[in-house]
């Protein structure tokens, strides 16, 4: 469904969900099976870094300061990008060398296309998403990197938006520190995150149902195994995970198991959508600027 079929919706959360949502909709057509965090930087980065390239040491730096990444992880990320032809591996030489953590990585011709188009489809859903109309902002926005490192700011400030939310629910299930911070490196993750906004969706806060319900965990596994990536028995782990640190309660619906946001959980993801509305409104006014600048070239 598209941003504009939903521009009646007046809940900044809302709002900004289904902006989040159709975002990583986006991102999945473009590069499918790279919906890890680490994916998403390296990514970014590759496409706004100059000929000189980025180091593998700085993209470790981001990944560790924001999700505790380590440096093995990373180049395995790297690695992953390669593979997909979206990225090139170099050393100080320029000369093609293996994914290391001395390693130099640069945009491919691939990437160029791909990235941009994603870029023009993100540039629509924000103007059609925050102001309600579909303009043509993303026709006279050129992909540049200013353009770019925007977007990236905006998803960089809902990470630790999301970081925020986590934090107070983990905090009020009342974990020990040890389990408090094993939960916490498993919620900034993408996976989680799908899961647990597929629940915010079907909840009072999150959608317009009356009478909204508990997810069946055979159907949470039958909408999230293609866009996660990930087999059943991963899933219901997950889903495992999410009762225990806080953010769902188990049910049961005609003989199956379910699972549901808990009120703490429901609130608290809530009032971190609603807090990220601005930035999405702030990020719409920024592109509308870059349009009018092109527009004005153009004359």
């Amino acid at each position: 469904m598209s941003a504009a079929a939903n521009s009646t919706i007046t809940s900044p959360a809302r709002t900004a969900a289904r902006f989040l949502l159709q975002y990583y909709d986006i991102w999945g057509r473009y590069f499918h099976g790279l919906n890890k965090r680490a994916h998403w930087h390296v990514l970014f980065l590759a496409r706004t870094g100059d000929n000189r390239g980025v180091s593998s040491r700085a993209i470790h730096r981001t990944l560790y300061g924001s999700y505790g990444t380590d440096i093995r992880t990373c180049i395995e990320r790297i690695k992953d990008c390669e593979r997909n032809g979206l990225i090139k591996v170099f050393d100080e030489a320029n000369r093609p060398t293996a994914a290391s953590p001395g390693c130099l990585i640069g945009s491919t011709a691939r990437l160029i296309e791909r990235f941009d188009e994603h870029c023009r489809e993100t540039i629509a859903e924000i103007c059609a998403i925050a102001s309600g109309e579909v303009h043509q902002y993303h026709a006279a926005a050129e992909c540049n990197d200013s353009l770019i490192s925007d977007i990236y700011r905006f998803f960089n400030a809902y990470d630790r938006m999301w970081r925020n939310t986590s934090e107070l629910v983990v905090k009020q299930k009342g974990l020990t520190p040890a389990y408090a911070e094993d939960a916490m490196d498993h919620l900034v993750t993408y996976q989680y995150w799908a899961i647990i906004m597929l629940l915010w969706t079907a909840s009072a806060l999150g959608s317009d149902r009356a009478n909204p319900s508990a997810l069946v965990i055979d159907e949470i596994i039958s909408q999230m195994w293609d866009r996660l990536c990930l087999g059943h028995l991963a899933i219901k782990e997950r889903v495992t995970n999410l009762v225990r640190w806080g953010f769902f309660t188990e049910q049961t619906i005609k003989k199956h198991k379910a699972v549901s946001l808990t009120p703490v959980a429901e609130s608290a993801i809530n009032n971190g959508l609603a807090a990220t509305h601005p930035l999405l409104i702030e990020l719409h006014q920024t592109l509308a600027q870059y349009a009018l600048g092109s527009e004005d070239k153009v004359a």
